[in-house]
């Protein structure tokens, strides 16, 4: 897994900026970008927010969640069914999955499966993550679960 130091300078690459771009960008000083990317300092939540707005991300792309146990898995599961559109369908072959009800979602998640198909390596998987963040259009709009109407 990624620090967030490493999704700084890698995100920063990809979009062609210098640490002292970024540090224009963001507002922040040059040498605080520098030990964010050496893993010497950690940002904090309003500075990590000020790189993502500079970089044009949304600052979740920096956070890790540590999930390893199913528990956990069903513990964001859970989250995004409470907030997101989806409906649970039964396969062929008995196996359960989620279907998304939004089609920004569904264009992401059809061009994510052809990506994870052709390629393996994480470098490319990052690249591959910006580049599709940066360019879905719809990518960084507000989905929410419909309510029904009483």
């Amino acid at each position: 897994m990624a620090s967030i130091g490493d999704k700084i300078r890698s995100y920063r690459e990809f979009k062609g900026y210098s640490q002292i771009e970024l540090a224009k960008l963001s507002e922040i000083n040059v040498g605080t970008i520098r030990k964010y990317e050496l893993g010497i300092r950690n940002p904090k939540p309003d500075q990590l927010e000020k790189i993502a707005s500079a970089l044009g991300l949304n600052v979740s792309v920096f956070l890790d969640l540590n999930v390893q146990t199913v528990g956990d898995v069903l513990s964001l599961l859970f989250t995004i069914d409470e907030n997101i559109d989806l409906d649970l369908i039964e396969n062929n072959d008995g196996t359960v999955g989620i279907n998304f009800n939004d089609s920004t979602l569904q264009k992401f998640l059809k061009m994510w499966y052809q990506f994870k198909k052709a390629n393996s390596e994480e470098k490319d998987s990052i690249h591959w993550k910006l580049e599709t963040m940066g360019t879905t259009p719809g990518c960084h709009e507000i989905i929410s679960k419909k309510k029904p109407i009483n």
